[in-house]
């Protein structure tokens, strides 16, 4: 399909639900490590894992913040802060969410293909070598 592999903030949106509704699920959400063998993840892990971490890690650690009153150098610190319970990263990652639906958080755009420049569009001659240059005297582009 021509779009596959674009994202879009819809994209983001529906993956960001898969990991409120895993970080939900009781006995799925776990402290000090990333995975366990019996299925139990920490929210870097469960952001990695639906591929969202990337965009969502800054935007989740600023709510945080707010939520929290206290400032935190990476997800990690916040999952595995002592204070920290699975209430409290399901409220953060809700609060997340409303936010974004709100508008308050704009999610980047997806990636988009860049366009093939048109044969009448002006080239840089100078970035193109000598070819482009000698075209460019043939056809008269300036």
């Amino acid at each position: 399909m021509p779009f596959d592999g674009v994202e879009t903030p819809f994209n983001y949106l529906a993956k960001f639900d898969q990991v409120i509704k895993l970080v939900e699920t009781p006995g799925k959400w776990v402290k000090h490590t990333y995975r366990t063998p019996s299925g139990r993840y920490c929210l870097k892990e469960v952001l990695n894992v639906v591929g969202i971490a990337e965009v969502f890690e800054p935007i989740i650690l600023k709510v945080a913040a707010t939520t929290t009153n206290r400032e935190f150098c990476c997800i990690e610190s916040f999952n595995d802060h002592p204070e920290t319970l699975r209430g409290d990263v399901v409220a953060v990652l809700r609060q997340t969410r409303s936010d974004i639906l709100a508008g308050k958080i704009a999610l980047p755009r997806g990636e988009t293909a860049m366009p093939m420049p048109l044969w009448g569009e002006r080239h840089d001659a100078s970035r193109e070598g000598w070819p482009a240059t000698l075209w460019q005297k043939l056809f008269a582009w300036s």
